[in-house]
């Protein structure tokens, strides 16, 4: 094989496998194989002498291992790999251009005697603090992360080794293009890309499929001219990036969002509420899913141009010319979700073209700004549909819920179809998602409107390689599955393995038998994007970020819920938030060990931080949707809170906000009054003597009357002497009273959190 050999035949395949295993050889060469080194000295001693080159290099390493594998397309793509520095045909520069359009790098260099560690770029997001400190990721599967550590490793080539031996044993005889997705995104999202010229915090996974979304997107920019062998498009192309010019419009990026996610998700029955819940939150985030391959399949694109997906969005790589085509989308989408959902629930679709300089961290807020236009324009695409069927009249049977006919025993297939998803989802470990292709008259399920989109989805017994995992329990094993679904999937269950009702959830409390709803969400994520990494952030450095956020609240979330506080379900959490039902005591210690937890993910970034909010229904079985409502205004106000130098980072609680900061002072304040109502009998009307003198001590202008305080307290002394301790630490804790005459500002939300764990109570704020 010579430099300037014309090989294969160019399709979006060879493209895509180019693109993602272009790099590969970085991965192979850091495992410092010395047998292997000789052996690719050997087969590639012409190219590495034509170079001026001493020893093979990640080209040579990664077309040597493509070569002996029995992956597809074996010619085309190693010499695409083996030319990709210096292209000898239209593939390997399509592979190049994109290579140096993913991380922003020109040529690179390798030191084969220094092998690093990842950062982890969540440690390096930077807001506020002028510099970072970095944390590490150890080499090791992504499914396997546990925590970030200080230092790198010691020896790293052999965790290097062992990974790669895993790796290339399960990939060697792959012909699955998303399996081999996956598994690259398993074995390749803990390393680096490159560390020579900059900081090691672009995962090798990100790059990789980049890479490979952007070498597709130019393809099928440019696919008649260059399928016919004309080369201009990339003369020119590769001028714009020498010369760092935008002239041409020639890649796109695609926003989509869905509205109406509250009112779909939590406006049901209480009946069965839980796997309503879990059915609905599902179908909504799969539902975004399946629309985005929807789109990238009829652009002819592929599962890397999916750049991100969660949260109630994603966001696509493509063409220039398929920005063209964003209506033509937009109008089948309204159709489809007005037959479903009339206008409850919407998607929308917003993109903008782009030069080839442009694809950095700032392309988010431009999208963001093209899609906030689209949502002015809700289904006006549709408007004369709408119109015509608006003074529709409902009958007796009608659901109350989606307004569809139901039977006369008032079940509606439709929002019932969601209960079944939820318990299937709760009862399984499989799905498969699956093509369809069948003519759909009428939408009356859940299954119907993916349907409409192409897909199906069942639920297997067994293992297999084409089906996801459910239930994200210790590593995976890509043997017997495809990989994990994104969101996070626990709910509690009752001994007969059927999804517990809120009765049950409620009688799990601690104290006052109620469930409650633990809502959260990152802080100032679209600053993160825009600025927390710099001007201009390489799209593969947004892409790494976008993936460890996934992440945390996917994967390690479920972990945390379903291994220390099983009582409670995981709603939603994917992308950047989440909401949990379940037992209201267990809430807090939740909510607390989530804030630990992605603090430590972070590598303890202050730059970084979750705000969130717990609500209490006043009653087991209060409708789910005003107390998900209330949750979420209360989480505008942990975000509006304000001390010092900080804001937002905080939890709302019962009246409260507590920022994460002061939570341990407040957690031991609440235990200091537990312990004297608890474990020294004290009279529990402590708690609502307390709490009036919080009360008119906030309403008084004058300065508190301390001395009524301690008169009462002194009292409480001599009735229970045993308690004699315990009252005078109370007294004397710097918490308690602040400067010695004003009582602590968050009493109110203690002596209330004492009460409800001691005892049946009433509800009141």
């Amino acid at each position: 094989m010579v430099r300037g050999e014309n090989m294969g035949i160019l399709s979006t395949e060879t493209i895509f496998l180019a693109g993602i295993f272009h790099d590969i050889g970085k991965f192979y060469q850091r495992t410092k194989n010395s047998k292997i080194k000789k052996e690719i000295l050997k087969e590639y001693e012409y190219f590495i002498k034509q170079d001026n080159a001493f020893s093979p290099r990640h080209q040579e390493w990664g077309a040597y291992f493509y070569k002996n594998s029995n992956l597809p397309f074996k010619d085309e793509v190693e010499a695409a790999i083996l030319n990709h520095h210096k292209p000898n045909n239209i593939l390997s520069r399509l592979i190049r251009i994109a290579d140096r359009v993913s991380s922003s790098e020109r040529e690179d260099i390798e030191n084969e005697e220094k092998i690093k560690n990842m950062v982890s770029i969540l440690s390096e997001v930077k807001l506020k603090r002028n510099s970072s400190n970095p944390k590490y990721k150890k080499i090791t599967k992504l499914s396997k992360f546990t925590d970030l550590i200080e230092n790198e490793e010691e020896n790293v080539e052999n965790s290097y080794r062992k990974l790669w031996e895993e790796f290339s044993q399960l990939i060697v005889n792959e012909d699955d293009f998303e399996r081999m997705y996956y598994i690259l995104k398993e074995y390749t999202s803990n390393i680096p890309s490159a560390f020579y010229y900059s900081k090691p915090d672009i995962s090798l996974f990100s790059h990789l499929t980049t890479t490979a979304a952007i070498a597709v997107g130019l393809f099928k920019q440019f696919e008649e001219d260059l399928k016919n062998n004309n080369e201009k498009p990339l003369d020119l192309l590769e001028q714009y990036l020498v010369n760092d010019l935008n002239d041409e419009k020639v890649l796109g990026f695609v926003k989509g969002d869905i509205s109406g996610i509250q009112n779909f998700i939590y406006n049901i029955s209480q009946e069965g509420a839980v796997k309503k819940l879990r059915g609905r939150s599902f179908y909504v985030s799969y539902l975004m899913e399946i629309i985005a391959r929807y789109i990238v399949e009829k652009e002819g694109l592929t599962i890397s141009n999916i750049l991100f997906n969660g949260g109630g969005h994603f966001y696509l790589i493509v063409p220039a010319k398929t920005i063209n085509n964003l209506r033509k989308y937009q109008e089948y989408i309204d159709r489809v979700m007005y037959e479903a959902h009339g206008l409850e629930l919407s998607v929308h679709l917003g993109g903008v073209k782009l030069g080839l300089n442009e694809l950095t961290g700032e392309i988010f807020q431009k999208v963001s700004e093209e899609l906030e236009k689209r949502k002015n324009r809700n289904y006006d695409t549709i408007i004369e549909k709408i119109f015509n069927e608006k003074f529709k009249k409902l009958n007796e049977f009608s659901c109350p819920y989606c307004r569809r006919d139901t039977n006369e025993a008032g079940i509606c297939s439709f929002c019932e179809s969601f209960a079944e998803l939820g318990q299937e989802l709760s009862k399984s470990k499989y799905l498969r998602f699956k093509t369809f292709n069948s003519k759909i008259e009428q939408i009356d399920s859940y299954r119907k409107v993916f349907n409409k989109f192409g897909y199906d989805i069942e639920f297997p017994k067994n293992a297999s390689k084409d089906a996801y995992l459910i239930e994200k329990v210790g590593e995976i094993n890509l043997k017997t599955a495809k990989y994990y679904l994104k969101t996070a999937n626990y709910v509690c269950k009752l001994e007969n393995n059927n999804v517990s009702d809120l009765e049950t959830i409620a009688s799990s409390s601690k104290g006052l038998k109620r469930w409650g709803v633990l809502r959260g969400d990152v802080d100032n994520l679209g600053t993160i994007f825009h600025k927390g990494l710099g001007e201009k952030a390489p799209i593969s450095k947004i892409a790494t970020l976008s993936s460890e956020l996934e992440e945390f609240f996917g994967k390690f979330l479920e972990d945390i819920v379903s291994q220390k506080y099983k009582h409670s379900s995981v709603i939603y959490s994917g992308g950047d938030d989440f909401f949990i039902l379940g037992p209201w005591s267990e809430l807090i210690p939740l909510a607390e060990d989530l804030n630990m937890s992605f603090k430590r993910y972070c590598g303890k970034n202050p730059d970084l931080s979750i705000s969130m909010a717990i609500d209490i229904a006043p009653a087991k079985k209060f409708p789910v949707y005003r107390v998900a409502s209330s949750a979420g205004d209360y989480l505008d106000k942990a975000k509006e809170y304000k001390r010092k130098d900080l804001e937002k980072s905080a939890l709302y609680f019962l009246g409260d906000v507590i920022g994460w900061e002061e939570f341990e002072e407040y957690k031991n304040m609440k235990e200091m009054l537990f312990d004297i109502v608890t474990d020294k009998k004290v009279t529990k009307s402590i708690l609502f003597v307390l709490r009036k003198m919080y009360e008119d001590s906030k309403k008084s202008k004058d300065i508190f009357k301390v001395w009524r305080l301690f008169y009462y307290l002194t009292r409480l002394k001599e009735r229970y002497k045993n308690a004699k301790e315990s009252i005078d630490n109370l007294i004397h804790s710097n918490t308690f009273l602040r400067n010695g005459n004003r009582l602590y500002e968050k009493l109110g939300s203690v002596t209330l959190w004492v009460e409800y764990e001691t005892k049946e109570g009433y509800y009141e704020w």
